[in-house]
C-alpha cells in the first residue's frame, strides 16, 4: 500500500480536496490522506512516513528540504488565482494599499495586476514565517491596510486580526498535484513488485521462491525456501501440496483470476512479505509463483534505494518554466522539445557552450511519461576512455586492476526506465563508440568483465557543442552512432543571437540574487541595457548568469548604470569611451563581443589543443597529468 498525504493549505478547501480526491478514484493499493498543518518545520517533521507529498508554498519547500528522499508534488499557484485574490480584496476591503505576499513573481507583473485588479499592490517575497512576518509589518509600516497571500501569511494576519485574503488554488491544480501523485504510487508499486524477482534462477536467488501448478503441488522452490520455511533439508516436497510447506499461503485466486496480489503473512515468529505472480499460457491460468521474504529485509533494501538515489541526484531538477526568455526562436525550441517529450525517440541537442543544452534536458524528462524513473547524466569529455566506460556498463567485481571488490552498476542500469543524458558526446572515444551503438541497437549492456548481457530500458538525450558532420569526415566520430544519436534534434541559438531575451535574462538573474543576497533589486539605466544588449556573450547564458551575481556583489545602489559595468573586467577598456557609447576608431579599442577582438586572447579548449598537437584529448589529459605530477615532485 502507497501512502499519498496531502497537505490543505486552509481548512475552508478540505471539501474540494475531498472532491477531487473522489473524482479521480485512487486505486486499491494507494491510500490518500488529507491533513492540515501550520506549516512549520517542527510540525511537518512528524508527517514524513508517507510514500508521496503533495502540498503548495512555502509547505512544498520545506517538505523537501525535510526529506530530499521522498516524491514530493506541489500544488502550483497560477497567476490567474493571484488576480483573482487581489480582486476579492479590492471588492471586500476597498484598500488604498494592498500587500501582496508570495513566494516569487516578476516585479514586470505586479503593475499589470495594478491595472486588472485597480488598487496600488506593494509586493513582498516571502520565503518563511519569519520573512512573512517581517512583510507584514514593513507593509503596515508602509500603509498597507490589507493583505493577499498563502496559508502561512493568512494564519500570521489572523494572529494580528489584520484584513487578509487568501490566495485559493483551482480545483484543476489539485487534480493535476494528484494526478501526479497517483502516477508516482503507480510506479513505486510496479517497482516494488519488480523488486522481489531479482532473479529467475532458483538457487541463486535470494528470496524464498515456490512454483505451483495450477491445482497447487509443488513444481520446484529453491533452497531459501527451505530455509525462510524451516523445512528439512533432506525432505524433497516436489509434488507435495503447497499448504504442507506454509498453510499461509494463499495462491488459488491467483490462478483463477490470473492477477497478481501480494500481502504479508504470519509465519511463526515472523512476517512475510508474500508476492502471487501467476503463470499464464494462452490467457489461461496454469500456475503460479510464489515469492517470500522477511520484511525487514524489504525495508532495509528499500531504505538503501533511497537513499542512494538521494546521494546521487538520478532526478530532473529543471522544467520547461525555468527556461527563460520569449523570443520567436527560444519558443520555438520549447514548443518542439515538448512535442519530442510525448515520444521516446533519442534527441540530440546542439548549442554553444552555456546556451542550455542540460536544461532543455531536464525538462524534456520531466514532461516525458519517464518523469517519475532516473534521470542520469554524464558528461562524456570530463573522464578519459577507461574510466569512461565503467562509468556507463559498469563493472564485475576483479575486472581490472583496483576494481571495487563488490563491482559497481554502470549509468545505464541506474537509469533503466528512465532517461540518460550524454552531454559532450561528440567528444567519446572512437574505441567507446561502437559498444555505445550496440546499446542503443539491441537495448542490452553488458558490464566490464561480465559474459552476461542485461536488458536496458533507456531513452538517450545527447548534446554537444561542435560540429559532428565534421568528425564523421574527419574519421573521429561514427556515422551510425550519429544517425541514431540524432532521430529527433533540437538546436539552441546562442544568445547573441536572441537579443529580445537577454534583458528578460537580465532582470531575472538580478532579481535572483538580489533577493538571495538580501539587497535591494536594482534597476539596468538605458546606458546599461544598451551595452549588455549588444555584448556578444560568447559565454551564453551562463556568461551572463555570472555576470548579473558580480553586478550584485559590487553594487549596493538601486540604479546599475555604466560606472557598475565598467568595474566587471569583460567590459573595461584600455583606452576610449565604453562599449556602445561610440564607435571605437581602433581595433585594440574594440569590447571583447562575439564580432570584435578583445585585447586578452580567448584561452583555447582542450579539443583545440589537441588537435593542434596531433593526439587525442585522452593522451592529453594523460600528458597534462604526468606535468602536475612531474611538478609536485
Amino acid at each position: 500500500m502507497v501512502t499519498v498525504r496531502m497537505f490543505i493549505p486552509y481548512m475552508n478547501m478540505k471539501s474540494r480536496f475531498e472532491a477531487a480526491v473522489n473524482r479521480l478514484e485512487p486505486q486499491d493499493d494507494v491510500r490518500v490522506e488529507l491533513l492540515h498543518v501550520f506549516g512549520t518545520p517542527e510540525s511537518l517533521s512528524r508527517y514524513g512516513d508517507a510514500d508521496i507529498l503533495v502540498a503548495r508554498g512555502m509547505t512544498y519547500d520545506r517538505l523537501r528540504y525535510l526529506f530530499p528522499e521522498k516524491h514530493v508534488v506541489e500544488i502550483q499557484l497560477s497567476s490567474f488565482d493571484i488576480l483573482k485574490a487581489l480582486i476579492c480584496a479590492r471588492q471586500e476591503f476597498h484598500p488604498k494599499k494592498i500587500a501582496l505576499c508570495v513566494r516569487y513573481m516578476d516585479e514586470s507583473a505586479v503593475s499589470e495586476l495594478e491595472k486588472l485588479c485597480q488598487a496600488e499592490i506593494a509586493y513582498y517575497t516571502v520565503h518563511d514565517e519569519a520573512s512573512t512576518l517581517e512583510a507584514i509589518h514593513s507593509a503596515r509600516a508602509n500603509g498597507a491596510d490589507v493583505f493577499v497571500g498563502a496559508g502561512t501569511m493568512c494564519g500570521l494576519c489572523d494572529k494580528e486580526a489584520l484584513n487578509r485574503v487568501h490566495i485559493h488554488t483551482k480545483d484543476i491544480a489539485i487534480e493535476q498535484a494528484l494526478k501526479q501523485a497517483m502516477d508516482a504510487a503507480r510506479t513505486i508499486n510496479m517497482e516494488r513488485a519488480r523488486s522481489k524477482m531479482t532473479s529467475t534462477i532458483l538457487n541463486t536467488s535470494s528470496d524464498a521462491l515456490i512454483a505451483v501448478s495450477g491445482s497447487g503441488l509443488i513444481q520446484a522452490l529453491n533452497n531459501q525456501a527451505y530455509r525462510t520455511f524451516q523445512l528439512s533439508s533432506q525432505a524433497d516436497y516436489t509434488g507435495r501440496p503447497v499448504e504442507e510447506v506454509c498453510p499461509a499461503l494463499k495462491w488459488k485466486d491467483v490462478v483463477e483470476t490470473g492477477r497478481e496480489r501480494e500481502e504479508v503473512i504470519q509465519w511463526k515468529d515472523r512476517k512475510l512479505y508474500t508476492e502471487y505472480r501467476p503463470v499464464l499460457v494462452d490467457k489461461m491460468g496454469k500456475g503460479a509463483i510464489i515469492v517470500a521474504r522477511y520484511t525487514e529485509q524489504i525495508i532495509e533494501a528499500e531504505t538503501k534505494i533511497r537513499q542512494s538515489l538521494a546521494k546521487q541526484g538520478l532526478t530532473a531538477k529543471y522544467s520547461f518554466d525555468d527556461i527563460i526568455g520569449s523570443s520567436p526562436a527560444i519558443r520555438e525550441n520549447i514548443l518542439m522539445a515538448k512535442r519530442y517529450s510525448r515520444v521516446d525517440s533519442n534527441v540530440l541537442i546542439v548549442g554553444e557552450t552555456g546556451t542550455g543544452k542540460e536544461l532543455f534536458a531536464h525538462s524534456i524528462h520531466r514532461e516525458s511519461r519517464r518523469s517519475a524513473e532516473p534521470f542520469v547524466a554524464l558528461n562524456c569529455a570530463a573522464l578519459p576512455e577507461n574510466l569512461l566506460e565503467s562509468e556507463l556498463f559498469g563493472y564485475e567485481p576483479g575486472a581490472f586492476s583496483g576494481a571495487s571488490k563488490n563491482g559497481t552498476t554502470g549509468l545505464f542500469e541506474l537509469a533503466h526506465k528512465g532517461t540518460i543524458f550524454l552531454d559532450e558526446i561528440g567528444e567519446i572515444p572512437i574505441s567507446l563508440q561502437a559498444k555505445l551503438l550496440r546499446v542503443l541497437q539491441e537495448r542490452e549492456i553488458r558490464r566490464i568483465g561480465s559474459n552476461r548481457v542485461q536488458p536496458v530500458d533507456v531513452r538517450v538525450i545527447s548534446a554537444t557543442n561542435i560540429n559532428i558532420e565534421e568528425k564523421i569526415q574527419e574519421g573521429q566520430f561514427r556515422a551510425d552512432l550519429y544517425y541514431r544519436l540524432n532521430l529527433l534534434d533540437i538546436t539552441i541559438p546562442p544568445l547573441r543571437e536572441r537579443g529580445d531575451d537577454i534583458r528578460e535574462m537580465v532582470d531575472f538573474y538580478l532579481t535572483r540574487f538580489a533577493c538571495e543576497m538580501g539587497k535591494p533589486i536594482p534597476r539596468l539605466s538605458k546606458e546599461a541595457v544598451d551595452l549588455m544588449t549588444h555584448y556578444g556573450w560568447p559565454g551564453n547564458v551562463r556568461e551572463l548568469r555570472n555576470i548579473c551575481e558580480r553586478l550584485i556583489v559590487l553594487s549596493d545602489t538601486t540604479e546599475i548604470g555604466l560606472r557598475e559595468i565598467q568595474m566587471l573586467k569583460i567590459f573595461r577598456k584600455k583606452e576610449g569611451p565604453l562599449p556602445g557609447t561610440q564607435t571605437p576608431d581602433k581595433e585594440t579599442d574594440q569590447p571583447e563581443t562575439g564580432k570584435s577582438k578583445s585585447n586578452l586572447k580567448p584561452r583555447k579548449k582542450k579539443q583545440d589543443i589537441a588537435k593542434e598537437l596531433g593526439v587525442s584529448r585522452t593522451t592529453l589529459w594523460r600528458m597534462e597529468k604526468m606535468a602536475r605530477e612531474q611538478k609536485k615532485q
